[in-house]
């Protein structure tokens, strides 16, 4: 299994498997992925919940570029334990990343016997489905200007947005272009409805 601290680090950054320590996960494994391997949640014919180690992984529809990335404790997998239908999207290495696979019956096993795994895993589920909710609201604003007047919006705090990404990721969580997001902001700015400050950070004015 890959170093036991890198596989501590990815459980205490994960949402989902803070607190649990590798030991008391049984039949678990760590496997290495090559930049641009596509990752499977289904390893050795054995469908698994994987955690990301060390990389990171992009997430995209089979049909679509991808649409956000997964870091170092992001978890996949969790959102199909009981059922048989697969996920419709596709997760590839960003660079070289390893992660951690957790066969989903041994999952289901901590389930039932874990109130708090349980607590987090139908937290992680239900801002799951918010976040597709969201991501579904956004793509069907045809212009790309709106699409991100409507995403500052929802993610302003007291009229400010942090990114903490860089604007490529957020163009790939707004699916739209870089150079269409560049001329998205440079039309708010224009319009006196945003300004934009070091580290990512952006106000919001409101149209003048």
């Amino acid at each position: 299994m890959e170093d036991r601290e890198a596989v501590m680090r990815a459980l205490e950054s994960s949402s989902l498997f803070r607190g649990i320590s590798p030991s008391a996960l049984k039949g678990v494994f760590t496997k290495t992925f090559r930049r641009g391997d596509t990752v499977s949640e289904t390893q050795n014919g054995v469908e698994c919940v994987g955690v990301v180690v060390t990389g990171s992984l992009s997430v995209g529809a089979a049909d679509s570029g991808s649409v956000s990335v997964m870091n170092r404790g992001g978890e996949f997998g969790i959102c199909n334990i009981f059922v048989r239908e697969k996920m419709p999207t596709v997760l590839r290495a960003r660079v070289r990343s390893s992660v951690l696979f957790i066969r989903k019956e041994e999952f289901a096993r901590l389930l039932a016997e874990d109130s708090g795994l349980m607590y987090r895993y139908v937290r992680l589920c239900n801002e799951k489905m918010l976040y597709l909710a969201e991501r579904l609201r956004l793509v069907s604003v045809q212009d790309s200007t709106e699409r991100l007047r409507l995403y500052l919006q929802t993610e302003a705090q007291n009229g400010e947005v942090r990114l903490g990404f860089p604007k490529d990721e957020l163009a790939r969580r707004l699916g739209i272009s870089r150079s269409s997001l560049f001329r998205a902001l440079n039309a708010l700015a224009v319009s006196n409805e945003i300004k934009q400050l070091p580290g990512g950070r952006i106000i919001l004015c409101g149209p003048k």
